[in-house]
């Protein structure tokens, strides 16, 4: 069991609370935050009417577990440690992460709110991520998008938010086809780095 701390992070779907006496850690819980159908329910039974998942957050776990199998070691370090789920000091289940601090020792910002030069290589580590983790496995990353990526250094981006797997849109027959996984993840970063002014020779090459 764990005593939750401050918020540190506020989502559409959860918050992002500190673990009391454990200062490298933090906690995801859910919060009925999100409208749908005239009322603001727990998300499980949002996901669960859309999406048939019953558990939203021991579906992002089983997920984390799906892309780290996939994973090379060396680019380990580039999606955020997850340990688990624990219950908290007042009932609620609770997904526990390290919290990614950059090199100057604060919360790492996130591609949204980051004000500092990126550098090449930033964007050379996303490129081995795309072609060495996802592309191969065919493992599609419903992520993919600003406000996911954090900003470590400006050579080093980490992942977060792993809502990954072909069950999540169970209509979408398509997604069972590694082809339609391989475009659609090409897609989801050609947009993210139009979106981040990347140039059009580097653009040209996805």
């Amino acid at each position: 069991m764990i005593e939750l701390g401050p918020l540190l992070v506020k989502g559409g779907w959860c918050q992002i609370l500190a673990i009391q006496n454990q200062p490298d850690l933090c906690a995801k819980v859910l919060i009925p935050k999100r409208r749908f159908q005239g009322t603001r329910p727990d998300p499980n039974q949002i996901v669960s009417t859309k999406y048939g998942i019953t558990d939203f957050l021991e579906y992002e776990w089983a997920n984390y577990q799906k892309i780290m199998a996939a994973c090379p070691d060396d680019l380990r370090a580039h999606f955020v440690p997850m340990h688990g789920l624990q219950t908290t000091h007042d009932g609620r289940k609770a997904l526990v992460m390290d919290i990614v601090r950059d090199d100057q020792g604060q919360i790492a910002p996130s591609l949204v709110s980051n004000t500092r030069p990126l550098r090449p290589q930033f964007w050379a580590n996303l490129e081995r991520l795309r072609h060495e983790v996802f592309l191969p496995q065919a493992i599609d990353h419903f992520g993919i998008v600003r406000r996911n990526v954090l900003v470590r250094t400006p050579e080093h981006p980490v992942l977060i938010d792993f809502q990954t797997g072909r069950e999540r849109f169970r209509g979408q027959f398509w997604l069972r086809w590694p082809f339609f996984i391989r475009a659609k993840l090409n897609r989801y970063f050609r947009k993210l780095y139009t979106e981040m002014g990347l140039p059009a020779n580097v653009l040209q090459k996805l």
